[in-house]
């Protein structure tokens, strides 16, 4: 009998083992402007509470670092189960054979509270992932330094000289190369650029950087900057952090930026005057803002797809989209938020409007590297070793060196 209570004994704890054991799940998660580490830390807990047989691990990841951690960690096998990407580089994901179709692992129920525009993540007509954060770029400036927003880039420039000086400088620049190519993506695209010939069948030709608005862009820029000296003097130094620091310190008149400006002028309750606006255009050119989105996806060495799909399922429940898109300052990626009353301010309301003519990211494998060429590029101009031309035109025979054309 004491034999069969002991193997009894045994069976119990392996049987109470086994029922409590956990399935885990690990995220990477961009720390987007805004985002509180209070937010993830009451999501965590939130989700193990409701799914207690589930441990998630979220880990934060600075947005600069996560591209290059999400390489190491996939090439010595210790990728994610979910993880935050730039859209831009799903293709490059792809093309490594490393994201798991997402839409077998979904309900219906979430798939179709999602608006089929923008499920960038969906690529000859398979979803690799969900939309994460979406929304065009616009201006911010100060209501107690200007009566109103400059439509164009020639205003724009007007405006910054009249207004500069030692306590404001008239615009912010990002000068130091960081993982996005954004304030050349405004010129740009505000000037009728394109990165890319596009052929007939949507493919992605030669690329056209170096084309008349390209070199006009990058030559308005530089002088903005190195001639003019309208930006701020650490210009060069500054990423798009230290520069949006300075509008929210009160230190810039004008910046072009995201949504997320707003939350974060909200949250520190500064003194001065702004307003969000519709970025501006080259005269002559229509109004095109960079237009960008961000997407969560699973990558298929994920060994507990069912648990990752299930954080999912909770994370895009109305009461954790809400608190996120408020935090980061991003209009709704759900229908079931679009009239709440959150999104009905300003700054909302003008991103609504620049969707009109907003153009988005190239989305081809190479993306990251054509990004850091470019960069390059303007970096050389900035610092006086070559000209927009010369610059643009090395930067294009590069790109289109490393795609074989």
């Amino acid at each position: 009998m004491k034999k069969w209570s002991i193997v009894v004994t045994i069976l119990c704890l392996l049987m109470s083992t086994f029922a409590f054991a956990q399935s885990e799940v690990s995220v990477f998660w961009a720390e987007y402007d805004g985002l509180t580490p209070e937010f993830a830390q009451s999501l965590e807990a939130a989700f193990e509470k409701a799914h207690p047989d589930i441990d998630l691990k979220i880990v934060s990841v600075p947005w600069d670092a996560l591209h290059d951690k999400l390489i190491t960690s996939l090439g010595g096998g210790q990728a994610p189960d979910l993880s935050v990407i730039g859209t831009r580089w799903l293709l490059e994901f792809m093309d490594l054979d490393v994201v798991e179709p997402i839409e077998q692992h979904l309900s219906q129920e979430l798939l179709g509270n999602i608006p089929e525009s923008i499920m960038e993540g969906k690529i000859k007509g398979v979803l690799y992932g969900l939309p994460v954060a979406i929304g065009p770029r616009i201006m911010f400036y100060r209501t107690d330094l200007m009566e109103k927003a400059p439509d164009t880039y020639e205003e724009m420039l007007e405006i910054a000289k009249k207004i500069h000086s030692n306590e404001v400088y008239g615009v912010g620049m990002v000068g130091k190369k960081h993982t996005e190519l954004t304030d050349f993506a405004y010129y740009f695209y505000g000037n009728g650029g394109d990165f890319f010939e596009i052929k007939e069948d949507g493919s992605y030709g030669k690329c056209t950087v170096n084309s008349e608005a390209g070199v006009k862009a990058l030559t308005f820029m530089n002088e903005l900057a190195n001639v003019h000296k309208v930006t701020q003097p650490s210009f060069l130094a500054d990423t798009r952090h230290e520069t949006q620091d300075l509008f929210i310190s009160g230190k810039l008149g004008m910046i072009q930026i995201g949504g997320f400006a707003a939350s974060l002028l909200e949250q520190r309750g500064v003194s001065f005057g702004w307003a969000p606006a519709l970025i501006p255009h080259f005269e002559g050119k229509p109004r095109a803002p960079l237009f960008i989105t961000d997407t969560i996806v699973m990558f298929n060495s994920s060994k507990n797809k069912e648990a990752a799909a299930t954080f999912l399922e909770f994370f895009y429940q109305d009461e954790w989209r809400l608190q996120f898109d408020t935090l980061t300052g991003f209009p709704p990626v759900t229908k079931s938020l679009g009239d709440d009353p959150q999104f009905q301010k300003p700054t909302y309301q003008m991103m609504v409007q620049s969707m009109e003519g907003a153009k988005p990211w190239p989305l081809l494998v190479e993306w990251p590297e054509c990004n850091e060429i470019i960069w390059n590029a303007v970096s050389s101009v900035f610092i006086g070793d070559k000209d927009p031309q010369t610059a643009l035109d090395d930067a294009a025979a590069e790109i289109d060196a490393l795609r074989g054309m």
